[in-house]
């Protein structure tokens, strides 16, 4: 548009060639529209400025409010569990990290934090979790069986032994830590000494038959490293009777058919 009014004013001048009839008339031009552009341009910014800035405090001030502000541990972890049941889990750790930066020395806030960790597969922020809340509260069973477990999960069976060596002078008959603990020694081809634990979880796991079962398939596998044969089968076929899942199915298949 600019260039077609510069042309047309050239042309309403004809016979007057020269500096004073064409080359100031462009100047001319461009200065009128350089000093209207930039007074546009200004204008442009001016206007829209103020709305990007006012936009970005209302958000924040928005996104603030939405903010839970809770005075006690225990509503953040109400909180976080209510996010975590709707599977809301990315805002349910953000929402312990936040009752965290209030309450950092609240071992439950760290235990429940690392529980929803583990839950989701996510071992080594689970045992940080743990090891604080551990710290925090060295006389917790169950703080000592879940690090054992987290440990278990990243194959660190050294260090999980240790851990559920705490929880059994607190509970030595739990059958669940002493199955897990030979598991452990299982995994690190401590036979014998899994055997014994294998063999007194199932003897306390009376009433429990998913720690049962999970004691009984290691126990056979332990018996058949050892070469007991007969007793691995006898072991194989009262599980059949008392609690046939697809694991002990399979074991059997594998080893008994």
């Amino acid at each position: 548009m600019a260039q077609q009014s510069f042309t047309t004013q050239a042309q309403e001048t004809p016979g007057k060639p020269g500096i004073g009839s064409s080359v100031f008339p462009l100047l001319g031009g461009e200065i009128t529209l350089l000093m209207a552009g930039t007074i546009i341009g200004w204008l442009v910014v001016r206007h829209r400025q103020p709305p990007i800035m006012r936009s970005h405090s209302t958000t924040t001030a928005a996104d603030d409010t939405n903010q839970p502000h809770f005075t006690q541990a225990l509503q953040w972890i109400a909180h976080s569990k209510k996010l975590e049941k709707s599977q809301q889990y990315e805002q349910a750790i953000a929402a312990y990290d936040r009752g965290l930066t209030d309450f950092p020395d609240d071992f439950r806030l760290w235990h429940e934090r690392g529980l929803l960790l583990a839950k989701l597969q996510m071992f080594e922020a689970a045992l940080e979790s743990y090891n604080r809340a551990y710290e925090l509260k060295p006389n917790q069973l169950h703080l000592a069986h879940e690090r054992g477990d987290a440990l278990l999960q990243l194959k660190r069976y050294e260090e999980a032994i240790a851990s559920f060596d705490i929880c059994l002078q607190y509970a030595p008959d739990n059958a669940h830590i002493l199955a897990d603990r030979g598991y452990a020694l299982y995994c690190l081809a401590q036979y014998e000494a899994a055997l014994k634990d294998l063999n007194q979880a199932l003897k306390n796991a009376r009433h429990d038959r998913n720690t049962s079962a999970y004691a009984r398939y290691y126990q056979i596998e332990c018996l058949l490293e050892l070469q007991q044969f007969d007793a691995a089968l006898e072991s194989s076929q009262k599980a059949m009777k008392r609690y046939p899942n697809d694991s002990l199915k399979a074991q059997k298949q594998k080893y008994f058919t």
